[in-house]
């Protein structure tokens, strides 16, 4: 009798759970979007009461609800143009993850990340599923307790069981709130036209929309709380090739905490790897640029961040050496790009910043005639460049030998404010913002965010 009673009590309970989802009412969040207060990369407009999306990579937007428990999310569209995914950000756990549809150009569906693997390995690959363009679907995610479905036109796709701790987002996709969800279309002109989400319990969904006087990141006051800094764009370049991890990523997350956009740009419009042990984590830290450094114009930005490792030498325009990493001597083209655009972003009185060894790539720009940073008072760090031939001879010099080579005023490492770090280590000296390395990565990014609310 026992054994009956646990069974149909089992049953009862299962029950109530299906009645309690199929009860609940849909809330549709389309209503509370605004495209040009929640975009994160691409650009987003309204059509009537769907919302359109521009063929981008990484085009994607943050939904005004930050879901707790078990809950539904679904999304109906239309893919216009391109051969890539269409994705759901969806929060299990306190952790954001996708659910993709044409993925990887291998007509892939799946959820990634699981442990750190995308869902080519993580077990939740599903092949097959192109999408045919024109054609309406929708994908929806069911979040319980311990498990997450996920299904195109109910045709359940992928399944991962587990309590979201080993979840997370590939790099491509980050977004500027980690508790949020969100839409997004990889290089394809996509119409959504619904947007739904209901909690299994039946009880409203917290749906926050923002205002003109509320921070986009409920945090403490701060200058990116100031109207000054909304509208701004920033641009940051790092090196196909051993870029610093931290130096990206922080700046990136103190800027798009602040509800600035970032799109970042690369030498070639092709994966970037970083130095190994720079903050990369368990995905190995590939970031997909935005843009080729070719396509970069500064009339679209405010400002432009060149982040550090030695791979940033590969851009360094006028440097009369040679590495030994051949990697590193760079492409003469490319070269030449990255000199054209520092010398857009200030002739149009734009902020030029570099982190570390990009503080380099400023050093070897020519601005009529001379180095942008001669006579400006800069930050640099005392940490080696990489080996090559200085100067005429093989050497490992200091990267503050670039900067002084090309008449900067360096300022002592560690000098500014706390003299026990060098965290709060970043100068600004007329358009131009230096940062001493990795540890001051955060505040170039809060730097940033202040001049541009000024």
């Amino acid at each position: 009798m026992p054994r009956l009673y646990l069974i149909c009590l089992s049953l009862l309970l299962l029950w109530a759970r299906g009645v309690s989802a199929a009860e609940a009412e849909w809330q549709s969040l389309l209503p509370r979007l605004d495209p040009a207060r929640d975009v994160v990369a691409g650009s987003w407009q309204r059509n009537g009461n769907e919302l359109v999306v521009a063929a981008a990579t990484g085009a994607r937007l943050a939904l005004p609800t930050a879901p707790a428990g078990e809950y539904d999310f679904r999304v109906s569209f239309t893919r216009r143009t391109g051969v890539h995914s269409v994705a759901m950000i969806f929060v299990h756990g306190g952790r954001q993850a996708t659910f993709e549809v044409d993925a990887w150009g291998r007509q892939l569906s799946g959820l990634q990340n699981i442990g750190g693997r995308d869902l080519r390995q993580n077990g939740t690959q599903r092949e097959g599923q192109r999408l045919e363009n024109g054609r309406r679907y929708t994908m929806t995610i069911e979040v319980r307790r311990d498990e997450v479905r996920a299904l195109l036109d109910d045709e359940l796709l992928a399944t991962y069981r587990g309590d979201g701790s080993d979840l997370s987002l590939l790099n491509s996709w980050r977004m500027s709130q980690a508790t949020h969800l969100g839409i997004g279309a990889w290089d394809s002109e996509t119409v959504f036209h619904a947007i739904d989400v209901r909690r299994v319990d039946g009880k409203p969904l917290a749906t926050p929309q923002a205002t003109a006087s509320t921070p986009r990141v409920p945090s403490s006051p701060s200058p990116a709380s100031r109207p000054g800094s909304r509208g701004k764009r920033v641009l940051i370049v790092i090196a196909n090739q051993d870029f610093f991890y931290r130096e990206y990523a922080e700046p990136r997350e103190e800027l798009e905490r602040a509800g600035v956009p970032v799109t970042v740009a690369a030498g070639r419009k092709a994966a970037c790897r970083p130095h190994s042990g720079t903050g990369e984590g368990a995905d190995g830290g590939m970031v997909q640029p935005d843009l080729a450094l070719s396509e970069v114009r500064a009339a679209d930005f405010d400002a432009i961040l060149f982040s550090g490792g030695w791979g940033s030498s590969a851009y360094q325009f006028a440097f009369p050496g040679r590495y030994s990493n051949q990697v590193y001597n760079g492409d003469p083209a490319v070269k030449a790009e990255v000199n054209r655009i520092i010398n857009e972003f200030l002739t149009a009185d734009k902020y030029v910043c570099a982190l570390c060894n990009a503080v380099s790539v400023l050093a070897w720009a020519r601005v009529n005639g001379k180095s942008p940073l001669e006579g400006k008072r800069v930050c640099a760090p005392v940490r080696e460049a990489a080996v090559g031939i200085y100067d005429g001879r093989q050497a490992q010099p200091s990267c503050r030998w670039h900067p002084e080579r090309n008449g900067a005023i360096l300022s002592p490492p560690g000098a500014i404010g706390d003299p026990r770090t060098n965290t709060d280590d970043v100068l600004v000296d007329g358009r131009i913002i230096t940062g001493e390395d990795d540890t001051s990565a955060r505040e170039m990014g809060r730097t940033i965010v202040r001049v541009l609310s000024e």
